[in-house]
């Protein structure tokens, strides 16, 4: 009798394992990861911003109130002033009629004694070296974005340190005053190829790093926001809930594609895009190209490993949109 209770038991667990299994193989154990998950895709505003500008305040060659006009005319929403180790803030100083702007005003300024970086909603023009500038950011709730990687010398272990250890430091940008350095977009993966398995993302930027007129408008982020508000403005940038743009012929050339919505299904493994005036997209994991289509499903792409980031090309690809990266996980792997 005992040998055929150890049987039955024996049995009922191989049947309990056999169901387990299963239901794992079901296309319900994907984990994504999704910064555009509160979205609403029907109310949202989708607002056009940079965050990276010099005035005469620094080496910048037009004034303040004229760098706002400039921003202003293109119908930017969102605009932060950046002047190097200074805060060009509060606008009121530079331009007397803000208060018919709808463009939401953000403090800012670019700390570059050392690695240069953005410091945002904080009153930190720079300390002389990074920990110390993100120090004085940590210390005022700030936010921190660090400019054009492609200048300097910092391995992609160095980046991954530094944002392991300071998260108010939230992304960095990838294109700058056009495409000054094409191997931002490179450091970018390497880092998230590092970090997303952690949890850990870093979004990416691209900003006019404006200091004349002949450096306007051909990056900027797409925020999706609830309301026009800094805090609004704060809270994309800090979750990702943007995308970014590089329009190589600014307004005389080809427009940008548009995103109107972007569909997760953890359940089933898959991301679709909903966009037009796009000719291409590409999804992009590890630095690779995975898969191409406005959707793709986890489960038919073994090389999307960590981590997934979409760019939607229009003409000649030089013209773009790109989301930020989602993180992906297989549940139990």
């Amino acid at each position: 009798m005992t040998r055929h209770k150890n049987i039955k038991r024996l049995l009922l667990i191989v049947s309990i394992f056999s169901i387990l299994t299963l239901v794992g193989c079901t296309g319900s154990d994907w984990m994504i990861d999704n910064p555009y998950a509160e979205v609403d895709w029907t109310q949202y505003q989708q607002v056009k911003a940079n965050f990276h500008t010099h005035t005469t305040q620094s080496d910048g060659r037009e004034s303040p109130a004229q760098v706002i006009a400039l921003y202003d005319s293109l119908d930017y929403g969102a605009l932060a002033l950046t002047d190097h180790n200074r805060v060009t803030w509060p606008w009121q100083e530079y331009e007397q009629h803000l208060d018919q702007l709808e463009m939401i005003a953000i403090q800012g300024a670019e700390a570059s004694r050392h690695h240069h970086m953005g410091t945002f909603f904080c009153n930190v023009p720079g300390d002389t070296s990074v920990t110390g500038s993100l120090a004085e950011v940590r210390k005022q709730n700030g936010l921190a974005i660090m400019f054009h990687p492609g200048r300097y010398d910092w391995t992609v272990a160095d980046y991954v340190a530094l944002y392991r250890d300071w998260s108010e430091c939230i992304g960095m940008e990838i294109y700058n005053q056009g495409d000054r350095y094409s191997g931002d977009r490179e450091t970018w993966d390497q880092v998230l190829t590092a970090l997303m398995p952690e949890g850990r993302p870093v979004w990416g930027f691209s900003d006019d790093d404006l200091h004349n007129e002949g450096h306007l408008g051909r990056n900027w982020t797409v925020l999706l926001l609830p309301e026009r508000s800094s805090g609004a403005v704060r809270q994309a940038m800090e979750k990702g809930v943007f995308f970014f743009v590089y329009a190589p012929e600014r307004k005389e050339g080809l427009l940008p594609p548009e995103i109107q919505s972007i569909q997760v299904d953890s359940q089933e493994g898959t991301i679709e895009i909903n966009a037009t005036g796009y000719d291409r997209i590409e999804w992009i994991s590890q630095g690779n190209s995975v898969h191409q289509g406005e959707s793709i499903d986890l489960s038919a792409t073994p090389d999307a490993r960590g981590y997934l980031r979409a760019v939607l090309y229009a003409g000649d690809d030089n013209t773009l949109i790109g989301t930020q990266p989602f993180r992906i996980q297989r549940q139990g792997k």
